[in-house]
């Protein structure tokens, strides 16, 4: 692995790459016409980071970390009367467990390329805080449907990346 200009290991990846990727993303949702009406979103917040950092558990959430376990690139916590959407690429976990801990570890130590691990409120399309975000990579779709109060997420996937 690389360091970063702080010292920190980093995961590598091609940046050209990044950007083609963020590139046809971008392109698909202009040619799909789609609708940002069920568009949630992530909002900073160095609290959030800072209640991850120390283990904080908020109740009345579930908890899924994304990736594999010895390589998680982010964890959420997610309020119990939504349902998650992506449970394909996101694992379940109890957070009374130790697992929270070493996500959180492996999430903070082992960053993205020149990226760190930030906090976020996820929110619905009225802004409404949801849950919990904590990651290195540089954001994520966020798509709620109040009615059905589901919600999924989707990110870059830099475990795929071949140079990583």
């Amino acid at each position: 692995m690389k360091n970063s200009p702080n010292g920190k290991p980093v995961r590598s990846n091609n940046i050209f790459m990044m950007i083609g990727r963020m590139s046809a993303l971008c392109g698909l949702l202009l040619l799909g016409g789609c609708s940002t009406a069920n568009y949630g979103g992530l909002k900073r917040s160095q609290e959030v980071a800072q209640a991850f950092e120390t283990y904080h558990v908020f109740e009345d959430h579930r908890y899924y970390y994304l990736n594999q376990e010895n390589n998680p690139f982010a964890v959420i916590a997610l309020q119990n009367d939504y349902t998650f959407t992506g449970k394909n690429l996101w694992q379940q976990f109890d957070p009374h467990s130790d697992m929270l801990k070493k996500i959180v570890d492996l999430v903070e130590g082992f960053p993205v390329y020149y990226s760190r691990a930030y906090g976020s409120y996820i929110t619905d399309p009225q802004g409404k805080r949801i849950g919990y975000w904590y990651s290195s990579l540089p954001g994520a779709g966020v798509t709620v449907d109040n009615e059905t109060r589901t919600v999924s997420i989707s990110t870059e996937t830099p475990w795929l990346w071949d140079d990583y």
